[in-house]
């Protein structure tokens, strides 16, 4: 199995010295280094990493990183991205439709993954629950098109 780089996105490129985002790439590339995945088909991937609950927003914002394994480089996708608790029914998310482009994507290579924080409206979430780790949450990408360059 190939090993995965995590890289950044186009868009983010002015946030490279930031110690914070360095701290967090870092971390996601040991998350990487440390996991093995399955990936068995050849598409683009979303990989959750965790969630925090917005409470007053009424959002969660979910940290993930989408992962290229179509062995061809990606300038943009298009994807509906559906999100639930495992362990609670209560909690319902708004569907989210995604459109990144290449002016914000930029090129992401096979076996690259890029990390973003989207803000998904949610309600019906635990009010003690804080953090949600990878393992409490499942996701799916469907619809997904991408802009891949030969």
């Amino acid at each position: 199995m190939s090993k995965i780089k995590v890289v950044m996105a186009k868009a983010h490129e002015g946030q490279r010295e930031d110690p914070d985002i360095q701290r967090e790439i870092q971390d996601v590339q040991k998350f990487f280094d440390q996991n093995d995945f399955a990936f068995e088909k050849e598409t683009l991937y979303f990989v959750i990493l965790r969630g925090l609950n917005l409470q007053i927003e009424r959002k969660l914002r979910l940290a993930g990183a989408f992962v290229n394994k179509t062995g061809l480089p990606i300038e943009g996708f298009r994807a509906d991205m559906k999100l639930n608790v495992k362990s609670d029914v209560q909690a319902q998310f708004a569907e989210v439709h995604l459109e990144i482009d290449d002016n914000f994507l930029g090129r992401l290579e096979p076996d690259e993954a890029i990390v973003l924080h989207i803000d998904i409206p949610a309600e019906g979430l635990d009010p003690a629950k804080q953090i949600y780790g990878a393992t409490e949450l499942a996701g799916a990408l469907e619809n997904l098109e991408l802009l891949v360059k030969n």
